[in-house]
């Protein structure tokens, strides 16, 4: 990043305009700012928040959550609105998290942000949280058993939504199968779970300022009934699925609530 200096009258678009070009997200309307295009703070747009606070018991209010990969806090935001008692969130990429104290800044939310990557987090962690929130972060990682667990030892709900792989519908789609490398496949074994996990490279620069992926130059995909399998195996006992949608341009998706107790 280099340095540059404003010259215009300090407000809130000088502090977006930091990032101009580089935001996927749309503020609310009622801060008439520009950012990005898509909608992601208005429910009916990005509505598995509000999916999660109605499926709940007392919804997400008074709950402390921990959010992997905020991209730019739109998510926490809503969490906040809806009642949360407090959102950490952990982001790894520099711009995403220097976003996130933008909409900070800009909105009052009261969340804590801290830059980094959640996997030694969750490691060393020894405070326990109401909800993890996992959206779009299971799907790009090179150990997704061990997120599992991790996940597993903080919570008692975790609320996950990621791609899966399905074999029949990757090969199907050449832009889907172009990224798979099925050779670099492999059956991987964490703690006593088992699951084959496929290969995908990202191939693409990484380095641009609306990528949304992980760290590592490649992830592995698990399949659909591994997922649930090590869920339970890591604890987990009850399910509740809110979209499972095998016809996404992006690759299988679903999201869901995963709960250690049916109370």
């Amino acid at each position: 990043m280099e340095t540059k200096y404003c010259k215009e009258t300090p407000s809130n678009q000088t502090a977006i305009d930091i990032f101009q070009g580089a935001w996927l997200s749309a503020f609310p309307e009622e801060y008439q700012l520009t950012a990005g295009w898509i909608r992601h703070f208005d429910f009916s747009v990005e509505p598995r928040v509000k999916w999660a606070n109605s499926i709940l018991p007392s919804g997400l209010n008074g709950r402390s959550i921990l959010e992997l990969g905020p991209f730019e806090a739109y998510n926490t935001w809503q969490m906040e609105q809806l009642g949360a008692k407090s959102v950490t969130a952990i982001e790894a990429n520099n711009l995403n998290y220097l976003k996130c104290l933008i909409v900070k800044e800009i909105t009052g939310i009261k969340s804590r942000f801290l830059y980094g990557d959640f996997i030694p987090y969750l490691e060393q962690c020894s405070e326990r949280f109401d909800i993890v929130w996992a959206s779009g972060v299971l799907y790009h990682q090179v150990e997704p058993l061990k997120l599992l667990e991790l996940i597993s030892k903080v919570t008692d709900i975790a609320f996950i939504h990621t791609h899966y792989y399905v074999d029949e519908v990757i090969k199907k789609d050449p832009g889907l199968s172009a990224n798979f490398i099925p050779k670099r496949n492999t059956i991987a074994t964490h703690n006593g779970f088992r699951a084959r996990l496929h290969y995908r490279s990202y191939k693409i620069d990484k380095t641009g300022s609306l990528f949304a992926g992980g760290p590592d130059d490649f992830s592995y995909w698990m399949e659909k009934e591994a997922i649930f399998e090590c869920l339970r195996f890591f604890g987990f006992v009850e399910f509740q699925m809110a979209v499972d949608d095998m016809t996404n341009p992006n690759g299988p998706a679903m999201v869901f609530l995963a709960k250690k107790t049916t109370k």
